[in-house]
């Protein structure tokens, strides 16, 4: 009998065992026991049995998820925007700041390594989906970002009304928070908005005030996409606007995970 504990490494055997989660409560509901899964890769958030759960190698699977980290990291800088810029230009601009909101801390460490790694301000902070609305104005009044990520793990019920707010399990959490945050600062060139996680209601948080959003396919997002988004933008010139279209080459989802609207880059030259 498979025995499960919070902080085990599983996958499901209904999805052939290929997305690699981590166990991150266990509840009873309906007098059974329900293991709530946080995907180690993905941004996506999951209820299972235990008889549909499996427990893979642990260290094969962080090795590979280790793997997939690098080749993301690889296909976003292939493209770099500062890579473009003449020397003297480079050293002499400051690319746009960072608040990154994260509902998971791991991914937010991975997140705020990929900022430094491309030298761009980021200040970041775990928050829980669900208390990210209320956080949101004291956050960004104290750090007074030009570039905002609001993301974690979501999901869509099986077999549901894609266009209805209840079938995702943190999505209004996102879209309160995309509300707030455009009551901070209403315009779009001034604080690009980037929410949302896998499965995402992208038309809910898009019309909240979103700069971009995930997911137009409903399909998992990576880790690193959201700060992917985010540094794209914050070391694009503000001359330049940031289209939907190179978003998509840069992340790993592609334009059926993010997609979104053209915006004005937040890299000044000094």
């Amino acid at each position: 009998m498979l025995e499960l504990k919070i902080g085990d490494i599983v996958a499901r055997k209904s999805y052939g065992g290929d997305i690699p989660f981590v166990v991150c409560d266990i509840v009873q509901r309906g007098g059974k026991t329900v293991y709530v899964l946080k995907g180690m890769l993905y941004r996506i958030v999951a209820d299972s049995y235990i008889d549909d759960l499996i427990k893979p190698d642990p260290k094969n699977t962080r090795s590979r998820i280790q793997n997939d980290i690098l080749n993301a990291k690889r296909q976003a800088t292939r493209n770099m925007t500062r890579s473009r810029l003449p020397l003297l230009m480079r050293l002499r601009s400051r690319p746009g700041k960072v608040l990154h909101i994260d509902g998971d801390r791991d991914f937010l460490e991975r997140c705020l390594e990929f900022y430094r790694e491309n030298n761009v301000k980021a200040v970041g902070m775990a928050v829980d989906e669900k208390d990210q609305p209320a956080a949101i104005r004291q956050l960004l009044e104290r750090n007074k970002p030009s570039v905002l990520v609001i993301t974690g793990h979501d999901s869509i019920k099986k077999n549901s009304d894609k266009y209805s707010l209840s079938s995702y399990k943190n999505s209004r959490y996102f879209i309160e928070s995309v509300r707030e945050a455009r009551k901070y600062e209403p315009s779009h060139d001034k604080l690009c908005i980037f929410a949302g996680a896998c499965q995402s209601y992208y038309e809910g948080i898009m019309n909240a005030g979103a700069n971009f959003a995930s997911s137009p396919g409903r399909i998992l997002i990576n880790a690193l996409d959201p700060s992917i988004v985010s540094e794209k933008v914050a070391t694009t010139e503000r001359k330049r606007f940031v289209t939907p279209e190179e978003v998509a080459k840069l992340t790993i989802s592609g334009k059926e995970g993010i997609w979104g609207v053209d915006t004005r880059g937040q890299l000044t030259i000094l």
